[in-house]
């Protein structure tokens, strides 16, 4: 497993525009295999987002395959400059259940 947290200087509201977007591009043309956790939330910096994927690879074929378009159709630039990962490996991931919230606080 591969697991990272990264911290934008950017309010919550750019998250979900991004998140948006990319659910879009998922559901359109596929993408996202091997994502196991991701968790958005809202700091007094921005906002940090954390996922966990089966792999390293997954999560590359995902910045390669869909994060580009879903950047796009945000409106954002793809060669914007992205936050140094936080990078960790997990020693356990516990889903009990499935859970999807777009919940807006």
């Amino acid at each position: 497993m591969y697991g990272y947290t990264l911290h934008f200087p950017a309010p919550i509201e750019a998250y979900r525009a991004m998140h948006k977007a990319v659910l879009e591009v998922v559901a359109e043309e596929g993408g996202g295999d091997g994502l196991l956790l991701h968790v958005a939330y809202p700091t007094d910096r921005g906002f940090d987002l954390t996922e966990v994927w089966e792999s390293k690879e997954n999560l590359d074929t995902f910045n390669r395959d869909v994060l580009p378009k879903a950047m796009s159709r945000a409106g954002l630039p793809a060669d914007a400059p992205q936050p140094e990962p936080d990078e960790f490996t997990p020693a356990a991931v516990m889903t009990p259940r499935a859970f999807n919230s777009d919940a807006v606080t």
